[in-house]
């Protein structure tokens, strides 16, 4: 597969798991979306960050929503906008899970 093959997939793949992971709350039941947060964990532990933006992106600290917020010409604050990404945004994803579906007794499409 060519480099700009290779490189479109990875956007569309980053942007349909980031699609999925946002939604997540909604479709997925909580206890999936809290094992979906470990694995998420897990992987910046291991690998020091999201494997498909290592894979992506020459620069090691770059993230997809970086990259794409650059790409509107949008510029943040790395070190920040990382730590909420990788810290913050799955905690209010699991926590939105559990107030959607336990809370206000919602169903989710998909079960355990």
């Amino acid at each position: 597969m060519a480099k700009t093959e290779y490189t479109k997939t990875l956007i569309v793949t980053h942007t349909v798991i980031i699609l999925l992971a946002y939604s997540s709350p909604f479709w997925l039941d909580w206890k999936l979306v809290l094992l979906g947060v470990a694995l998420d964990y897990i992987q910046i532990i291991v690998a020091g960050g999201c494997v498909l933006s290592l894979a992506q992106f020459d620069d090691k600290q770059m993230t997809f929503h970086e990259w794409y917020l650059r790409k509107l010409g949008i510029r943040v604050n790395r070190p920040k906008f990382n730590f909420v990404l990788r810290y913050i945004v799955p905690l209010v994803i699991l926590a939105a899970a559990v107030l959607f579906q336990v809370v206000a007794n919602n169903r989710s499409l998909i079960t355990v």
